[in-house]
């Protein structure tokens, strides 16, 4: 996704959370996060010019965890620099965003956060990431990519040919029938 590479294990996690246990945004409580210390410092803890634990702006980790929570998922044809809260957004995202916590860890590992969506009914259901789930092979990546199609300023018969290319390019003349596509 075009954000911050730690967000993503927020996005999947927080979707297949909802996904799975059919959680409506209007049940949920609170979003609580255990991350690892170094994805709450950004750009780095030696030149943090944002704290992700605190923050709560449309952009941050908060935001995209409620968002994601909301729309399933992440929108990939989106700009998502911080300051771009959008007219599409879902109206309910940033009241749900100043209801999600960010709890820095030094044991969590990176790219593996504790994701816990407490719903009104008290209840609640947890998923851990493990930093591996988007170690991917060639055709999970095209399963992923294929939701940008229709945005793509080409025909998909062309977008399906430079997936076809990169897969054989190895095999390919010349490198350049990439390029050409």
């Amino acid at each position: 996704y075009s954000i911050s590479g730690y967000n993503i294990a927020h996005v999947e996690l927080a979707a297949r959370l909802c996904i799975e246990h059919d959680i409506r945004h209007q049940d949920i409580e609170c979003i609580e996060a255990v991350v690892n210390w170094l994805e709450t410092q950004y750009p780095s803890p030696a030149f943090a010019v944002r704290r992700e634990d605190t923050n709560r702006e449309p952009g941050s980790t908060a935001y995209h965890l409620a968002y994601a929570a909301i729309k399933r998922g992440f929108p990939l044809l989106r700009d998502w620099a911080p300051q771009t809260a959008s007219a599409d957004d879902p109206p309910e995202t940033m009241a749900l965003t100043q209801r999600v916590t960010i709890i820095p860890s030094h044991t969590m590992p990176l790219f593996g956060p504790r994701i816990t969506i407490v719903k009104k009914d008290g209840s609640s259901h947890t998923v851990q990431g493990t930093g591996r789930e988007f170690i991917w092979d060639f055709d999970e990546q095209v399963r992923r990519i294929r939701g940008i199609a229709g945005g793509l300023p080409i025909p998909s018969s062309q977008f399906d040919a430079i997936i076809e290319t990169c897969r054989t390019l190895d095999h390919q003349a010349r490198a350049d029938a990439l390029v050409k596509l």
